[in-house]
This record gives C-alpha cells, sequence and structure tokens, in this order.
C-alpha cells in the first residue's frame, strides 16, 4: 500500500512538473521592477496578466492560437518556463521620435506542448514601458501550415474606458478603397462596447485603467509571414481577442484569410505599452524596439524633409504643370527638401515633362515624389498610373526609369486589406524602393507595424482621417481640432503619420477651418512624420508674416528626442521636440472654449532664447515675440478655443 501511495504521489508531482491543471503562476519583471507580467496555464489553458505596481492593468487575459495541423488552445502542458534572459540593444533611426534608442527588456519564454507532442513557444519580452509577446513554433519541420485563428486576448478591469477607431468592412467607400484607417475615433467609451463595423478595431488602441494606468495595445513586426491583425468587433466582459483580416479584403477570396508560413516562425509581436502617465506612451519607442532590424545597408538616400504639396488645395487640378510651377518655387524659397507630384501626372503631365521638371526642381535644392494607385483589380479606383507596383517585374522596370528621371520617391495608395498577400505587396514595394534607392509613403494604407526600423525608406504613411478629409466634409472640419488631440495618445505613437498638415486660409474648398493659424502651425511639430507633406499653399505662404515664414524655414522632420508635457486625449496636448539642440515646443487645444495652461519647461536649456508664435487677438493673425530662459521656466500660455502655440528656439 505504501509503495501504491509512494508511485502515486511521484506521478502527481510529475504532472504538476509539466504544468497540466496547474494554476502555478510564472512572472516576468521589467529591468526597473515596477511592470509585473504573471504568466498561468489552468487546466491546460494559458493566460497572461499584466500589472503596473500593484495596479492591474489586464486581468487574466487568453492566449493560444489554433494551427491548421495542431491545436495550442487547451490540453496543453507545459515543458519549460527558462529563466530570466537580459536584452540589451541599442539602434539609431534616421527618422522619427528619437534618434537614438536603447532597449532592455527581460525575456522568458513558456514551452508548451499540446496532446499530440506538438510545441509552441510564448516569448515574453517586458521592458520599462510595458510587455511585447509572441508565439514562436520551434520544431524543424520544414512543414508548411496556416493559423487558423488566434485566443489571444486583453482582458481590462471593469470600469476602464477606451479611445478606439473602427476598422470600415471591406470594400465599402469610396470606390471599394476600405478598410484603409481613416475615420474618427470613439473617445473615451466604457470597454465593452461593440465596434460600430463587424471589421471591429484597428491598433493602435488606448485605454485608460482607474485614474492612473495607461495602457495602449499595438501589434509590429509584421512581415510576409503574417497577415495585420485588428481587434474583434466584440469584447464582451471587456475582453479584446485578436481577430483576422475579412474575406472581400484585397483581391477578396483568392487571397486566404489565414495566414501560412513554414515552420520554424514566429507570429508579429503583440504590444501592451503602459504607463502611470501619458507621456509614457507617448514618448515609448516599443513598436520600433522588437521590429526586425534595418534591412537597408546604406541608408544614405534616407533624407527626412519637408514637402510642398498641390492636391489638398486643388484636387487632380493641382497636378497640372502651371501649378506644379508654383509649387516649386514656394518649396524652394522655404527650403523645403521635396515636392509631392500627385495622381494623374502621367496623363497630365507626362513622364518626359516631369523628368524635366525634376532637373529644374533639383536646380532649386527640392527633390520630386511622384503618386502611384497601386491597383491591380482590388479597387475601382480611376487614378493613373496604374498597374505598375503590383507586378513585380513591372514595379523594377519602373523604378529603374524613376531612378534615371532623378525622381526620389513614390507615394502608393489604395491597398484596401491587411491580408497576408497585402503585407507581402508591401515588404515587396519596400524591398524594390530601397535597392533603386527611393523613398516611399504608403496611403490608403494599413498601419506601418515597426517598418519604419525595418525598411527607413518608408518615411510615413497616412493611415489616418488626415487634412483632406477635412476638405470633403464640414463635418470632419468641425472635429478636426478634437481628432487631432487624440492622434498623439494613439495613432502617432507607433509609427510616422501622414496627416498632410497647414491650412492657413480661413476656406479651403467647399469647408470652412475651425481651427486658429497657431493650432495650424503647430501641427508639424505634434505630429511626426519623416516627409512632412504640408497643405500650405503659394498664396497663402506670400500672406503670412515674416516671423511664420521663418519658422517654416526652420522646423524639422525626424527628432532626437521627443518629451510629452502636458494633455489628455480630444482635449489638448502640448509637446517638445528637439532636434540638435534646437528645441520645439507646440501646444493644440482639442476644444471649443478657451484654455489657459502653465507649462513646466524646466528641461529647457538654460540659456534658451527662442520665438513665441500665438494667435493674436485679431481674428485669423498671429503674433509673435522673443522669450528668453526666464520666461519659459513656469510659461503660462492661453490658447483661443481650438487654438495652439508654437515655441522654439533660434539656432545658433
Amino acid at each position: 500500500m505504501k509503495s501504491k501511495l509512494t508511485l502515486w504521489m511521484f506521478g502527481w508531482a510529475a504532472l504538476c512538473q509539466m504544468g497540466y491543471a496547474m494554476d502555478r503562476s510564472h512572472t516576468i519583471q521589467s529591468p526597473d521592477g515596477r511592470v509585473h507580467v504573471d504568466f498561468l496555464l489552468e487546466e491546460g489553458r494559458p493566460f497572461y496578466s499584466v500589472r503596473l505596481g500593484n495596479e492591474v492593468l489586464l486581468e487574466k487575459s487568453p492566449l493560444g492560437i489554433k494551427r491548421s495541423d495542431a491545436d495550442f488552445t487547451g490540453q496543453l502542458t507545459l515543458q519549460r518556463f527558462s529563466r530570466t534572459e537580459k536584452v540589451s540593444e541599442k539602434y539609431t533611426m534616421p527618422h522619427g521620435k528619437q534618434s537614438r534608442i536603447a532597449y532592455r527588456a527581460n525575456r522568458r519564454t513558456a514551452t508548451l506542448a499540446n496532446p499530440q507532442g506538438q510545441l509552441i513557444q510564448i516569448v515574453f519580452q517586458v521592458s520599462n514601458d510595458g510587455l511585447a509577446f509572441r508565439y514562436h513554433f520551434p520544431e524543424p519541420s520544414g512543414l508548411k501550415v496556416s493559423v487558423e485563428a488566434e485566443q489571444t486576448g486583453f482582458a481590462f478591469p471593469s470600469g476602464t474606458v477606451s479611445w478606439l477607431h473602427p476598422m470600415h468592412d471591406a470594400k465599402t467607400g469610396w470606390e471599394k478603397t476600405q478598410p484603409s484607417y481613416e475615420a474618427h475615433y470613439e473617445i473615451e467609451k466604457p470597454v465593452g462596447l461593440p465596434s460600430p463595423y463587424s471589421a471591429g478595431w484597428v491598433f493602435p488602441a488606448l485605454f485608460r485603467v482607474g485614474q492612473s494606468g495607461w495602457v495602449l495595445l499595438s501589434e509590429t513586426a509584421v512581415d510576409e509571414n503574417y497577415c495585420g491583425c485588428r481587434l474583434a468587433q466584440h469584447s464582451d466582459g471587456g475582453i479584446y481577442r485578436i481577430a483576422f483580416p475579412q474575406a472581400a479584403e484585397h483581391r477578396g477570396p483568392q487571397d486566404p484569410i489565414a495566414p501560412s508560413a513554414v515552420i520554424p516562425f514566429s507570429t508579429p509581436w503583440r504590444l501592451v505599452i503602459v504607463g502611470r502617465d501619458l507621456g509614457a506612451i507617448v514618448e515609448s519607442t516599443l513598436a520600433t524596439d522588437v521590429a526586425e532590424p534595418s534591412k537597408v545597408k546604406d541608408v544614405s538616400f534616407v533624407r527626412p524633409g519637408r514637402a510642398a504639396w498641390s492636391w489638398l488645395r486643388y484636387d487632380t487640378e493641382g497636378t497640372k504643370l502651371p501649378y506644379l510651377q508654383e509649387y516649386l518655387e514656394m518649396a524652394g524659397r522655404l527650403g523645403w527638401e521635396y515636392m509631392l507630384v500627385d495622381a494623374d501626372w502621367d496623363r497630365l503631365v507626362g513622364y518626359e515633362k516631369i523628368a524635366e521638371l525634376s532637373q529644374q526642381a533639383r536646380q532649386k535644392g527640392v527633390e520630386l515624389i511622384l503618386w502611384y494607385n497601386s491597383n491591380g483589380e482590388w479597387n475601382t479606383a480611376p487614378m493613373t498610373p496604374k498597374n505598375r507596383m503590383h507586378l513585380p517585374q513591372v514595379r523594377r522596370e519602373e523604378f529603374a526609369r524613376l531612378r534615371q528621371m532623378g525622381i526620389r520617391g513614390i507615394k502608393v495608395d489604395f491597398f484596401g486589406g491587411d491580408k497576408q498577400a497585402t503585407m507581402q505587396l508591401y515588404q515587396d514595394i519596400l524591398r524594390d524602393a530601397a535597392e533603386y534607392q527611393l523613398l516611399a509613403n504608403f496611403h490608403g494604407a494599413t498601419l506601418p507595424r515597426g517598418w519604419q526600423r525595418t525598411w527607413p525608406n518608408l518615411v510615413t504613411t497616412e493611415a489616418v482621417m488626415g487634412m483632406e478629409y477635412c476638405t470633403f466634409d464640414q463635418r470632419n472640419t468641425d472635429r478636426q481640432a478634437q481628432h487631432s488631440c487624440v492622434l498623439p495618445f494613439t495613432r502617432n505613437v507607433v509609427a510616422p503619420m501622414d496627416f498632410t498638415p497647414v491650412v492657413m486660409s480661413r476656406r479651403i474648398r467647399g469647408v470652412q477651418r475651425r481651427t486658429t493659424p497657431a493650432f495650424e502651425m503647430a501641427l508639424p511639430v505634434i505630429f511626426e512624420s519623416g516627409i512632412q507633406h504640408f497643405g500650405l499653399a503659394p498664396f497663402e505662404a506670400e500672406a503670412l508674416p515674416d516671423f511664420a515664414l521663418e519658422y517654416f524655414k526652420a522646423v524639422p522632420t525626424c527628432w532626437d528626442q521627443t518629451r510629452f508635457v502636458s494633455g489628455y486625449p480630444a482635449k489638448e496636448v502640448v509637446l517638445a521636440r528637439r532636434k540638435g539642440k534646437q528645441w520645439f515646443v507646440a501646444g493644440i487645444n482639442g476644444e471649443t472654449a478657451a484654455k489657459t495652461l502653465t507649462l513646466d519647461l524646466s528641461f529647457l536649456p538654460k540659456n534658451f532664447q527662442g520665438v513665441l508664435i500665438t494667435d493674436s487677438a485679431q481674428p485669423d493673425q498671429l503674433e509673435s515675440r522673443t522669450v528668453s530662459a526666464a520666461d519659459v521656466r513656469k510659461l503660462t500660455i492661453s490658447m483661443p478655443p481650438q487654438g495652439g502655440v508654437v515655441l522654439y528656439s533660434k539656432p545658433r
């Protein structure tokens, strides 16, 4: 009897050691010890939770994945939970919110087996600004499998509120070009409310847990082995789950929804960026920290800068040569590096004249970027050039021709989906563009998922309801200020964003601008974009005071440092960014009531001398004054309704 009992006890101990039916948790901490991630295997099902200090930001949240040949969502046993491995990496970015970045994290890996003995690893990396985790299939089988679904979820405590961007359903909108990540955010809503569209919610997604904890969800390191994901439409009980693209996206049924790859492979990183305050969210670099390093050996051709752009004001009419000449003159006078030539340039101007214009532009220190329609057959947008980007041989021939013409970059539009095939198209365009030393800007596009590090020639991407929508509909214009005060806490945290800001005249097309001139001038600092495409028209520039023109000549588009100063999503935001020794501070008011803010700018240099630009008491007018270090230690600023402010140091 005693021997039988002993054998039973040993068997039970072995079972517990393997992890099946065991509630024991394993913890991974951040290097500073503030962020705690707990992994739990409960009755064969994997879960995790996230704490910041003593506050629970994510409750027990499901993990797991289902492959075409294997189920890793339940009946799992824990084979091993690795010891803590310290991760340390330094890297540089040729454009972005910060140029030199040091990433430190603690990594632990859970190795699990299903009843058939197939293995899955869940890799957790915890840094001071949050958690990155991914699934890895380690067995060297060489077998190609598809991922049918993810169980991955994010369970928020009761009382959490959210700022979420709904994902439009496939093949909707203008010329069936959706989804393209272009909608207003649902602002400060209780968790658990369904998305208005069956496609769900896009990344990134912002949450406030309690009164002091903030969480931003996103993903990064998506490549040709996976699809782009989003949060599902329904989040019952406050649990948001990973969802795959819709069947109709991109080319429709001919592209499978389930991504496939050859084992061994890893899924993209899921990101849980956390902080006590919004500064931890805004300043986080986690989206690039765990992205794949640059695949471009020589990045000397990647030159950030400012671009003139005629389409916002004049639509396709602005692509005609007389308008292009006007905008080129303005770009040259302001010292801007680029001019974008938008849709239908091949029909309205032609390759030969564009080549001549490129030569003229270079004489003024300006280089050209040309627009392209991404089509194949996946949308009905009529603009040209078409059918030049999706066929590899045709695309490479086109890039060779552009290189010969002296063109510096491309803007590619209307992708319409997140399927694996679309992710492959993005990667192929970036790879070929890098070979021909062309910069890339994607519009009508998905969220860049760490690609600005992997492919530094990706200088910006739209994936935002930008300024063009304000010119389409007065209702969008009326919401511009509020919308602009959400983006620094959400979309622009994880990747460059081509909002195309700055409209200085009161009317543009058929709408009336609601924001003030100082609000518009603040946007190139508030919004980060490797190439900033300005909506400024030549006649607007001519009407500006000299101090405003000097600012537009000075403001950079890439930064060595970014600091959150103050703000709250949809209400107001003040950011400070540094390039070299020069600081730029900008603030915008997202509300329809005037407000006064007292800013702590004690981080500015002791010998600071700068220019403060504000809205004048006179309607639609600007005023400026010189300020010193003593003036800005505790700076009180007044912003009118939907107004703004700019402070920048004079170059030395």
